[in-house]
């Protein structure tokens, strides 16, 4: 990118870019093709276009694993308002203000001049003009980090060492609970600026088939038959688990499906409850208490 081309740089409607796509897509279209992807997020992704066609950053907030990077990532390939269709940045505490809006390098500006390739190498918030900004876990940004992403939403501009460059983009962030560790609270002034969707684990019988269908997907060639009843025991194993206060991922309890259907086959046996519980503790992401805490409930699951 030109530095002297990026402070010509023009306003962009992005909302009206958006509104004009979904118009011409349609919302059955758009929610159809997300749906070959992820099950059960119709009302999320409504909630998300609402927002974004009015120019609102929007942010999806819930526990790791239902998919929220994921919707967000297929729902900006879908509207595809710009090649490549989403800049995506994946944030985390040591992020700075520098990372995110890039920086000028005076003595190669002196030496060389505005136009040279090393004058200025941009971030994300100005390579995103134009487009889909996706930004990962959004509240593992430390505040500093927070006030840069502040200036660009809430004027549009981002300011380098005194030059002043032009920045339009619809922003969707995923943020995780704030009882997750190594996150911040969002400030108030960024906070007052986004739409909050959040994406909670589905309902037993949806996500019955959702577990059914992504442990067949990451089985693959492997002709493993799964009975449903698995799938239906580690679903309210699911429920149990977030009323017990620990909200377990959708893609950790498919690959335990997996696991345990891979595992089966290799022994060239019907897979099992006991290969299921064993699959599920492999695949918990916890401290050994947590485990087996998890596992009690698991265990007391099967007899009620």
């Amino acid at each position: 990118m030109r530095l002297s081309e990026l402070l010509q740089r023009k306003p962009i409607d992005v909302a009206k870019i958006v509104r004009d796509r979904v118009r011409k897509i349609g919302v059955d279209e758009i929610t159809a093709k997300i749906g070959k992807v992820l099950k059960g997020l119709d009302d999320v992704v409504l909630d998300v276009l609402s927002g974004i066609m009015i120019g609102r950053p929007v942010v999806l907030i819930g526990p790791v694993g239902l998919g929220k990077t994921t919707l967000a990532e297929t729902l900006a390939e879908v509207l595809a308002i710009s090649d490549p269709p989403y800049v995506e940045v994946a944030c985390h505490s040591h992020m700075t203000a520098v990372d995110l809006t890039g920086d000028i390098d005076i003595a190669v500006v002196l030496q060389a001049g505005f136009d040279h390739p090393l004058s200025y190498i941009p971030g994300p918030l100005i390579m995103a003009h134009g487009s889909v900004l996706i930004m990962d876990e959004i509240n593992r940004l430390n505040p500093y980090a927070q006030a840069a992403l502040l200036q660009a939403i809430q004027e549009h501009y981002v300011y380098i060492r005194g030059y002043r460059i032009r920045t339009d983009f619809a922003l969707i962030g995923t943020a995780n609970p704030a009882e997750y560790e190594g996150v911040y609270e969002l400030t108030e002034a960024l906070a007052d600026r986004m739409k909050f969707v959040e994406v909670k684990i589905p309902s037993r019988e949806l996500l019955r088939s959702i577990l059914i269908w992504k442990a067949k997907e990451a089985l693959g060639e492997l002709e493993v038959e799964i009975p449903p009843r698995l799938a239906d025991i580690l679903a309210k194993f699911a429920h149990e688990a977030v009323k017990a206060g620990y909200p377990q991922s959708v893609r950790s309890l498919s690959y335990a499906l997996a696991d345990a259907a891979a595992m089966a086959w290799s022994q060239r046996k019907e897979v099992g409850i006991r290969d299921l519980r064993k699959a599920l503790s492999s695949n918990l992401p916890y401290d050994p208490e947590v485990k087996n805490t998890l596992l009690e409930i698991f265990d007391k699951s099967l007899h009620e």
